[in-house]
Formats: C-alpha cells, structure tokens, sequence
C-alpha cells in the first residue's frame, strides 16, 4: 500500500471526526469523549481536569470556555461514575533518556 495512499479498511488509520461546535451539546458531548478517553487510559480525576485547565489543548480548552471549571468538573465525576471501575490502568513509564516503557509491549 503507498504511503499516501491509505486504505479505508485499514483499522489502524487514523481518522478525524468534525464536530459543529455551533450545534447545542457538541462542546459538552466533545468534552465527554475526552473524559471517558482519559479515564479509560486509568488516569485520575485530577489530571483529567489537569488536561481541560492547561490550555495547550484546543478541544478540552474550547470546553472549559464554554463550559466552566465547575460544569467540567461535574462531567468528570458522572464520567467516573459511569466508567471509573472500567478504566483499563495502562501504565506508561517514561525513563530520563525519553525511552518509554508500556507493560502490554513488555512481556
């Protein structure tokens, strides 16, 4: 398969979804994307906020605008709620020499 030329059925493609953000619930159906992502990656509640309140993130940083810190907050718990006991744990070490270690990758 040429590099520039991408098949469709490939499963590891990357793929883009556009959202109107001028459509009500698209920034708050967005924002619970992002949530549930992080959550499932096993991080925490804090450093879920973390990522809406560093502002070098268009999307959680176009949520927490709109939205407020509170309203981010309140999703991040139901979030939880929903997904907290599901969230997968990966862990990802990263050594001072940049190398990074996954336990899936490490048997």
């Amino acid at each position: 398969m040429p590099y520039d030329d991408p098949d469709p059925t490939d499963p590891m493609t990357l793929h883009g979804v556009e959202l109107s953000i001028d459509e009500s619930g698209a920034v708050r159906e967005m924002a619970e994307c992002f949530i549930e992502e992080f959550i499932r990656l096993g991080h925490s509640p804090a450093a879920i906020l973390d990522l809406f309140l560093v502002g070098g993130f268009a999307g959680p940083a176009l949520a927490l605008e709109q939205m407020g810190r509170v309203e981010i907050q309140t999703l991040i718990h139901e979030q939880f709620q929903r997904w907290g006991g599901r969230g997968l744990g990966v862990k990802v070490e990263q050594s001072p020499a940049g190398t990074v270690s996954l336990p899936v990758l490490n048997p």
